[in-house]
């Protein structure tokens, strides 16, 4: 249905199903991010529902990361870089990094502003590696700005 409200209600009923969630549930959950995308609802089940999955089962992290990475969906590429999100320690740095260095470059938006928001989350768990990242890195001015919120802020709390 078009109207947002169902979408909502959609992601709803994904997240309190969660750990039913099968890797046959993934294409599934592709189509909800590429249907009547909207940066809320694509967010919540990149991080959430894809990210779960991909936690749960990480041997489909190559297939669905690097299709999401490479993919003309910018809502796909979004998902690439926000799915690891709530993994804090246990974040695949390296693949994080290549991730976001695939799409360093790119003048979207909603990209520039998922690698920052990737950053940020990632500085709670590895703040040396994140601000070395981002200083060797050339960043779009706003993921840098993003990355580096929390950084600044427990900076000043010191």
């Amino acid at each position: 249905m078009p109207e947002r409200e169902y979408q909502y209600c959609g992601v709803d009923i994904v997240q309190s199903l969660r750990k039913k969630l099968e890797p046959a549930d993934l294409p599934m959950i592709e189509a909800c991010i590429t249907r009547h995308s909207w940066w809320d609802t694509v967010d919540l089940l990149a991080s959430n529902a894809a990210g779960f999955l991909l936690r749960k089962y990480p041997e489909l992290q190559p297939e669905y990361g690097e299709k999401w990475l490479h993919s003309d969906n910018m809502w796909l590429n979004r998902t690439a870089l926000l799915f690891q999100l709530h993994y804090k320690e246990a974040t695949d740095e390296d693949l994080l990094y290549r991730y976001i260095r695939e799409h360093a470059s790119s003048n979207e938006f909603f990209i520039q502003k998922a690698i920052g928001w990737a950053l940020r989350e990632y500085s709670k768990s590895n703040p040396a590696s994140v601000k070395a990242f981002i200083n060797q890195e050339e960043l779009k001015p706003l993921s840098r700005r993003e990355g580096l919120k929390w950084l600044m802020r427990a900076d000043t709390t010191n």
